[in-house]
């Protein structure tokens, strides 16, 4: 807390600076999932490939539930504890205990029926939540270092957690006979995550040595509608694989996981973006700077179009590295589910507005009910026009859901920070490579050119705009800024 005090707020130069070795880092450690893959999918039979693919979509889904999604109230608490935040994590990450052992309790009551739902042995669910004890003290800590700038934490705690665990299921995996490659591949990845998380949270302890259940309160005010409207976001694409093996088997439900990752590794590197846009987005709706956030947001906005777009063009190389001829069929699935992640992230920016605010029960509310009418979508149309659905109506949820967010943002009085027209262009342009896939696969000499020609547009931009990109990064060098009053509660 010492250091926070010299440094300059919401400032943009700040920002970029952190955000950029923490998503270059972020990205790169957790590009070692993506990387490992080929390895994996060749060493684990197609049905225990989509075995773990299915354990790893309810162990991220089940960290969003038993979670309660309370490490989002950390940011914007920082403006209402600054004197105890401490305190304030240190009661927080005790609740998410508190929470994660509730609902093992639930499981251990009703574990008939539940296993039916999961298709999950009932020795990988003990293990399963043993991870998610620690997983949420983990999310907690480094939520709360990224808040405070202190990206080299952020840092070291991501290399040991993704590193470690990576390298003993590898060995575990290559070492095991055939019959036991799914249990080491679980049983060597998600215990040697959960030291990690248990060192993590004997960390926020020892800083805060603190259980208040003011803190609790104030946090599932924020966490419970954050909840559903996370969970939802999640479930557009973690029901693709469950969905697919339930309906199609586990083949479908590994093309449909092999489509996914894709899809994921681009998702971590727009939720390292917005980890990072969160921080400098409060501070300066702290600091009442709406033009500055109006302008300068628009890198965010075409940065995540850009880099779609590419990802889009590429994806048959992608997947021909990642799974081999094999998952041919996956290829189809990605510029749909890459297009929707988009567009998932440009409504982010409404998100932490309202969270800002303190105004996210109608968020919940809305998200809930379209998480609902996604998977009774894809129960119902999956049967009849295969796994080829699936991406579409993640693209129709997440256009519905930034349409909402951006009315409620409105709504709480933001209309003077959202400029519409770039979040429209990058949507627009996203979507026609999406539909002009299918015609670009057939032309790879023509896919290749574009991605060529766009990579030395983007260079030139930059050589040409360079001074005034420099010049906004200087900006503002003086004193550090004292914000604003923080705001208490609902208005």
């Amino acid at each position: 807390m010492e250091r926070i005090q010299t440094i300059e707020r919401g400032s943009s130069k700040l920002a970029i600076k952190v955000g950029f070795w923490y998503v270059v880092s972020t990205f790169l450690l957790r590009s070692i999932a993506f990387i490992t893959t080929p390895f994996f999918s060749r060493l684990l039979t197609k049905s225990d490939y989509g075995e773990f693919s299915n354990y790893a979509s309810w162990q991220s889904t089940l960290l969003i539930i038993t979670g309660v999604e309370l490490y989002n109230s950390l940011s914007r608490a920082y403006y209402d504890y600054k004197d105890n935040y401490d305190q304030f994590v240190s009661s927080v990450a005790i609740l998410s205990c508190i929470t994660t052992s509730f609902f093992y309790v639930l499981f251990l009551l009703g574990k008939s029926w539940i296993l039916k739902i999961v298709s999950i042995p009932e020795q990988f669910i003990h293990i399963m939540f043993v991870t998610l004890l620690f997983s949420s003290c983990k999310t907690i800590f480094l939520t709360k270092e990224r808040t405070l700038y202190r990206y080299k934490a952020v840092v070291t705690v991501s290399a040991i957690d993704t590193l470690i665990p990576t390298a003993i299921s590898l060995f575990l995996v290559a070492r095991a006979s055939e019959m036991m490659r799914l249990q080491a591949r679980i049983y060597g990845f998600y215990l040697p995550s959960a030291m990690v998380g248990l060192v993590c949270m004997a960390i926020i302890l020892i800083k805060g040595k603190s259980f208040r259940i003011q803190h609790c309160v104030y946090a599932l005010k924020l966490s419970l509608p954050l909840l559903v409207h996370y969970l939802t976001i999640y479930l557009l694409t973690s029901t693709n694989i469950i969905i697919a093996k339930n309906i199609g088997g586990a083949e479908v439900g590994a093309i449909a996981s092999m489509a996914t990752s894709v899809t994921h590794m681009l998702t971590i590197l727009f939720q390292a973006v917005s980890s990072t846009l969160t921080t400098w987005l409060m501070d300066n709706l702290e600091g009442r700077n709406y033009e500055k956030i109006k302008k300068e947001i628009v890198f965010y906005l075409f940065g995540l179009a850009i880099v779609s777009i590419g990802v889009i063009l590429l994806a048959p190389e992608v997947i021909l590295i990642l799974g081999g001829e094999k998952y041919h069929s996956a290829i189809p699935l990605i510029p749909g589910f890459i297009a929707a992640a988009m567009i998932q992230s440009l409504a982010t920016v409404f998100t932490i507005i309202l969270t800002y605010e303190k105004k996210v029960v109608a968020t919940g509310i809305l998200t809930g009910i379209m998480a609902a009418v996604s998977i009774a979508a894809k129960i119902w149309l999956m049967p009849v026009f295969g796994i080829q659905c699936l991406p579409w109506i993640n693209i129709a949820i997440s256009c519905v859901l930034f349409i909402m967010s951006y009315f409620l943002t409105r709504r709480a009085g933001y209309a003077k920070v959202i400029n519409l027209w770039p979040y429209l262009f990058s949507i627009g342009a996203t979507l026609a490579m999406t539909f002009g896939s299918a015609v670009l696969y057939q032309h790879r000499t023509i896919r290749l050119s574009i991605c060529i020609i766009g990579f030395l547009g983007a260079v030139i931009i930059v050589m040409v705009k360079w001074k005034t990109i420099k010049k906004m990064l200087q900006r503002k060098k003086g004193r550090p800024q004292e914000p604003h009053s923080p705001s208490q509660g609902n208005e």
